[in-house]
């Protein structure tokens, strides 16, 4: 880390500012969730925003789709899905896409669980820089491989 700090402070003060980042009042609110454990949320902070959302493997949007579906794989609701929602449409996620995620999660992880969810994503406030229409549709590409012969 820079300037031979604490790593975990270092690592803090980097996910609080990406969090800030993506969150309007992000540092409030992280202050708030936090407030009666404050060593947890340094470390989760440092460790979910400073460390894992700066490595380059996944894009932000792709992290925060596998982010979302453990989370609801999980069974949890409450500020994880809120949270988790609120820095997916800021890393450019569409509403439909969250949607889509639950749905798919769905028929992985149990229904039960994803129907717990299904008025999660609307309660969260849509940013007004992220997209309110339903993702384009990708096109899938196949490979053409040769039908085995019986």
């Amino acid at each position: 880390m820079s300037n031979g700090g604490d790593p975990i402070s270092e690592l803090h003060r980097r996910g609080v500012q990406h969090f800030s980042e993506l969150v309007e009042g992000g540092e409030d609110r992280l202050s708030a969730m936090f407030r009666t454990v404050p060593a947890l949320g340094e470390v989760a902070v440092g460790v979910v925003y400073g460390h894992l959302h700066h490595r380059p493997a996944l894009d932000p949007r792709t992290r925060e789709v596998a982010t979302l579906a453990a989370i609801v794989a999980a069974g949890m609701t409450g500020p994880p899905l809120s949270v988790h929602t609120r820095t997916g449409l800021a890393s450019g996620l569409a509403p439909a896409e969250i949607t889509e995620t639950v749905v798919q999660t769905a028929a992985f992880a149990g229904f039960p669980r994803a129907v717990t969810h299904r008025r999660r994503p609307r309660r969260a406030r849509w940013s007004s820089r992220c997209s309110r229409t339903n993702p384009t549709p990708r096109s899938l590409h196949w490979s053409k491989r040769p039908r085995r012969q019986s």
